[in-house]
């Protein structure tokens, strides 16, 4: 219930790039029709949180005229804050790197932590910064992708997928990348004919994607199979995508991968803003999606 009817939350700590994801999550909130709730986390009572908070309320207003935008300041650590207001949340947005900066790193500590768990499906703004700025425009032009190899976890990403990408009035791309032993390598004399399986990737592709399709008949899908590895993959989607929707296994999933999560690896390489779809499986999806063909690492 509380993915169908829950807010928005905003993680805002003053930073240019907690500014760039208030304004994402401002853009959530009137799409979805949502209350904000822009909350603050300090580690002891001050004035200084406080105003933040109230700041960035009323900037999310501005920019977004009518919706209802709270401020919260809670003492605790960051990630504890954010995940406890996860529980009841649709949507949980933070920047890339907070106040505390990322020490070379493409990802904070909190947004690292937020997308490996939490109760909610959690939105990273990469170099949120972008649109920190009065006159930033958010993007409009780009498609939404998401990856997909059948798995729990790519059912749950391919829901929300479809969700945002109609709610943008856009384009949803739905990517697989499959391994094949046969793969030609610098050195080796000759590639082999994969359009057999390619062939096969689309048709499970169009498959697991047509359910959905039926729900949102005015979206356009594209689907796509490219032999590789899904990181680079999807890494390499995330430079035309305006959103990247990932999965990411959870306890309730019928299958624990024992590779490393694709999600993880994403998430320190991407370049547009990513959207981690956690969540138990029951809520996933109403849809039984059947597994794409090809064999792929779970996003």
């Amino acid at each position: 219930m509380a993915y169908r009817y829950g807010p928005v939350v905003v993680g805002v700590d003053g930073s240019p790039d907690s500014i760039g994801a208030l304004r994402w999550s401002a853009d959530a909130a009137c799409r979805w029709n949502r209350t904000l709730i822009v909350v603050t986390a300090v580690s002891h009572d001050d004035d200084e949180g406080e105003a933040i908070a109230v700041r960035a309320a009323a900037e999310a207003r501005r920019w977004r005229v009518g919706i209802e935008t709270t401020g919260r300041v809670r003492r605790g650590e960051p990630i504890d804050v954010l995940r406890g207001y996860a529980e009841d949340a649709r949507l949980v947005v933070v920047g890339g790197r907070g106040a505390g900066g990322g020490g070379g790193r493409p990802l904070g500590t909190v947004s690292a932590a937020l997308g490996a768990r939490a109760d909610a499906p959690v939105l990273i703004v990469h170099n949120g910064s972008r649109w920190a700025a009065a006159d930033a425009t958010m993007p409009r032009h780009g498609p939404v992708v998401t990856g997909f190899d059948g798995s729990d976890s790519a059912r749950r990403a391919l829901r929300t997928a479809f969700e945002e990408a109609a709610s943008r009035c856009g384009r949803l791309v739905i990517l697989q990348a499959w391994p094949h032993p046969g793969l030609w390598r610098p050195g080796d004399q000759r590639g082999v004919d994969l359009r057999a399986e390619e062939t096969a990737v689309h048709q499970a592709l169009r498959e697991a994607a047509a359910p959905w399709c039926r729900e949102h008949p005015l979206l356009e899908v594209e689907v796509r199979g490219e032999p590789g590895d899904p990181v680079p993959a999807l890494a390499a989607a995330s430079q035309w995508a305006s959103l990247l929707v990932v999965g990411t296994r959870c306890p309730a999933d019928r299958v624990q991968p024992t590779s490393p999560s694709v999600a993880a690896q994403i998430l320190q390489h991407a370049v547009c803003p990513v959207l981690v779809a956690h969540g138990p499986c029951h809520a996933a999806s109403q849809h039984s999606a059947p597994a794409a063909a090809g064999r792929g690492s779970t996003p």
